[in-house]
C-alpha cells in the first residue's frame, strides 16, 4: 500500500466496505490522508474493525450502516456522512450481489432486488453526494463494475452491471462542467482470499497474461488513481484490472 497523502482534506465513503475489495479500497483512501466513511449492510462489528484499521493509518472514520439497495438508506447514509464531514468528495459504489441463477429460475423479486443493489444503488449514491460536489467544484464518483465474461447463470449481474457502464458515462456528460468525473473500475481473475492455489492457466479463455492472480490491492490502487487529483481530464471510461485477462 502506498503512503503519499495525495487525498489529505478529502472524504471519500466506500459501499460494502466492511470486507474484500470494498476494505481495501477504503484503507489505500484512508492511507492516502482521506476521511473515511465504512458502510456495511448490517454487521457492525465487521464495519467498525475496519474502522480501527482505518485509524490506525491516521484517518477519521465513520460507520455508517445501511442497505444500498434501498434508496432511503442510501440518502441516509450520505447525510450521516455529511453531517460528520460536511461533503463527501470521492463516492465509490462497491457494494454487489451475485446470485447464480438460470434464466427461467429468476423471479421478479429476484431481479428487482439484484437491480437494485448492482445498478440502482449507484445511481441513488450518485444523486445524493452530486450536489455537495458541484457546491465545491469538485468530485470523484467511481463505480466498481466486472470483467464482463458472459457466462451462464449471470443474467442479473451481467444486467445491472452492463447498465452501469451506462450509468458511468451519463453521470460524466452530465456532470464534468462542474469538476466532477465518473469512471469505471473493471476488475477481474482477483484472488479475494489470498488462498487460492497455483498460478492462472497459461492459456485459454481463462489466461491471465500477468501470470498470477490479482489482489484486492491491486483494484484499490487503480480507485484510488482515479480518485486523485491529477485524474481530472479522465471521466466516463473504464479501467480493467485484470492482468489481462479478457482483452479485446
Amino acid at each position: 500500500m502506498e503512503t503519499g497523502r495525495d487525498l489529505e482534506g478529502k472524504t471519500a465513503l466506500v459501499t460494502g466496505s466492511g470486507r474484500n475489495l470494498g476494505r481495501a479500497i477504503l484503507l489505500e483512501f484512508a492511507a492516502r490522508g482521506a476521511n473515511v466513511v465504512v458502510n456495511a449492510r448490517s454487521n457492525r462489528a465487521e464495519a467498525e474493525a475496519v474502522a480501527a484499521e482505518a485509524r490506525a493509518l491516521g484517518a477519521d472514520a465513520l460507520v455508517a450502516l445501511g442497505d444500498v439497495g434501498d434508496p432511503d438508506a442510501v440518502r441516509a447514509i450520505v447525510g450521516e456522512a455529511q453531517r460528520r464531514f460536511t461533503a463527501i468528495d470521492i463516492s465509490v459504489s462497491n457494494a454487489a450481489t451475485r446470485p447464480h441463477q438460470g434464466v427461467l429460475d429468476v423471479s421478479a423479486e429476484d431481479w428487482r432486488r439484484a437491480l437494485a443493489i448492482n445498478l440502482d444503488a449507484s445511481f441513488h449514491l450518485a444523486q445524493a453526494v452530486a450536489p455537495a460536489m458541484i457546491e465545491r467544484g469538485w468530485g470523484r464518483i467511481i463505480h466498481i463494475g466486472g470483467g464482463f465474461g458472459v457466462a451462464p447463470g449471470r443474467v442479473h449481474t451481467l444486467a445491472g452491471k452492463g447498465g452501469l457502464l451506462g450509468l458511468t458515462r451519463a453521470l460524466a456528460a452530465d456532470l464534468g462542467r462542474h469538476g466532477i468525473t465518473a469512471n469505471m473500475v473493471a476488475p477481474a481473475a482477483i484472488d479475494m482470499s489470498g488462498e487460492r492455489a497455483g498460478s492462472p492457466p497459461e492459456s485459454g479463455p481463462d489466461a491471465v497474461p500477468a501470470g498470477r492472480w490479482g489482489t484486492p490491492e491491486d483494484v484499490a490502487w487503480a480507485c484510488a488513481v482515479l480518485a486523485s487529483e491529477r485524474s481530472g481530464f479522465i471521466t466516463g471510461q473504464t479501467l480493467y484490472v485484470n492482468g489481462g485477462r479478457m482483452m479485446r
